[in-house]
């Protein structure tokens, strides 16, 4: 019986750290800081919204794995749909893979159909997209597989995403959210780059609650300010509300087309 891989299911091991044994010959291992630009590089791969942007009838009923078999070296296609980098996604999958199954694991391919096993164990679509699942949870990346949102709607949210950017008008890169943490946590550039993905963003996240509350807590005792709702407590959880749910849209109307 085949188990839907979920959050629940592998919290034990997200929350300390630990490797996750899919099966016999499948571990998948949290990435580490150390390798963040290949990582932030090679997600794209497993965080496409397929069937939002490519409303062709034969692609919509294709697999997530077999629609990266199929846009390999496919230029046309890529070109088609102003995606030039979309032609080498499997090879950002296979990196991605590589680095999550670890240097010891061994990763076969056939040239012709580009199948391919790991550790002997051949990867169909279906585990290809629970080997997703683990790596999208295990580093923390904000995608849902199971969420469908149509294509305007999709372009509605990347310019609403745009727009809170520019509000922010502060732009930070991945050196500075480094070296913000070594400033705050008082440690060593070494000790980050061991720091897995997942843990990193969150103590970025919680650090910036706990800036947050102590400068709220602060007014409040003093009397500067009267709040209208209570100060959050730092140590509340930190997964963010989808704040875009209002712009989503449900799977009815591709589902129409798939027929």
């Amino acid at each position: 019986m085949h188990v839907k891989i979920d959050k629940r299911l592998i919290y034990a091991n997200l929350i300390f750290n630990k490797e996750i044994k899919y099966n016999e010959n499948i571990v998948l291992h949290p990435i580490k800081m150390s390798k963040i630009m290949d990582f932030q590089q090679f997600q794209v791969s497993i965080t496409l919204y397929k069937d939002s942007l490519f409303q062709e009838k034969d692609v919509l009923k294709m697999t997530y794995l077999d629609f990266l078999k199929f846009t390999f070296r496919n230029k046309e296609f890529a070109e088609k749909y102003g995606m030039p980098i979309l032609q080498v996604y499997f090879d950002f999958a296979m990196g991605l893979l590589r680095m999550a199954c670890g240097e010891d694991a061994k990763i076969e391919f056939k040239p012709k159909s580009l199948d391919f096993t790991i550790n002997g164990e051949e990867i169909t679509p279906e585990i290809f997209d629970d080997i997703r699942r683990i790596i999208i949870l295990q580093n923390d990346i904000d995608f849902d597989i199971d969420e469908f949102i149509n294509k305007d709607t999709l372009e509605a949210l990347e310019k609403a995403k745009e727009f809170e950017a520019k509000k922010r008008k502060e732009k930070a890169e991945i050196e500075d959210y480094i070296d913000s943490l070594i400033v705050g946590l008082k440690v060593t550039e070494e000790y980050i780059e061991n720091m897995t993905i997942r843990k990193f963003w969150r103590y970025i996240k919680r650090i910036n609650v706990y800036d947050s509350y102590k400068i709220l807590k602060t007014a409040e005792y003093g009397g500067m300010v009267t709040l209208k709702e209570p100060v959050k407590d730092w140590m509340t959880s930190i997964d963010v509300a989808d704040k875009y749910q209002n712009l989503k849209a449900d799977e009815g109307e591709l589902r129409s087309k798939i027929g």
